[in-house]
């Protein structure tokens, strides 16, 4: 309530997600009205008040600024990728079975036409998924940063914001989730909730 009055921001609903220990939070959603932030149990019980205000202002950053609907474009965008790639593999794994099944005098050839034309679609869909990764990890970096700024403007306390990060850094779970579906949203997240990956290319 009172980064909503700092921020000038509706008051959102506010879920926790149970089970998670590492210390994270999001907020979703497609307009300032319907907003929503999500908290981890380990953001709850881990920070002191001072340092879950600043991650609440954070949050409410991504509200003020709309960074809620690019994110959802964004999971779009790669999603669409994703399933070009699984339709591409669709198609080579009928075209190839059906060309073994079948001599050439058969229609075999038509099988194998079908198998090459999957595996390009899958092999563009999946560069493609790569390259929205890539891509959508790029503009989240941005984002954080000018949410980042935007807390200690609301806080007034810029110790808060820091002394989260630094306890993320501390743990060993860090900010870490355990989700199946994590890695699908991993750029609205305030914290990596994904294993670091070679080189932190695809880091938020």
């Amino acid at each position: 309530e009172e980064m909503a009055i700092a921020s000038s921001v509706p008051m959102p609903e506010v879920y926790v997600m149970d089970g998670e220990k590492g210390i994270n939070a999001f907020a979703a959603g497609s307009t300032v009205d319907d907003a929503v932030i999500g908290v981890t149990d380990g953001c709850m019980r881990r920070l002191q008040r001072d340092e879950l205000q600043g991650v609440i202002a954070h949050e409410f950053s991504h509200i003020l600024n709309q960074d809620m609907r690019l994110n959802f474009h964004l999971v779009a965008v790669v999603f669409g990728l994703l399933v070009l790639a699984l339709l591409g593999r669709l198609m080579m794994e009928i075209g190839f079975n059906s060309s073994g099944r079948r001599s050439s005098k058969e229609g075999g050839g038509a099988g194998v036409l079908i198998g090459i034309s999957g595996a390009a679609i899958m092999a563009s869909g999946y560069l493609g998924v790569l390259m929205g990764n890539l891509i959508k990890s790029a503009v989240s970096r941005q984002r954080e940063y000018l949410a980042d700024s935007s807390a200690v403007q609301f806080t007034r306390n810029p110790e808060g914001l820091s002394g989260a990060l630094k306890k993320i850094g501390a743990l060993s779970s860090g900010s870490r989730l355990v989700s199946p579906h994590a890695d699908e949203a991993s750029h609205m997240f305030f914290g990596n909730g994904m294993r670091k990956s070679w080189f932190s290319i695809t880091s938020t």
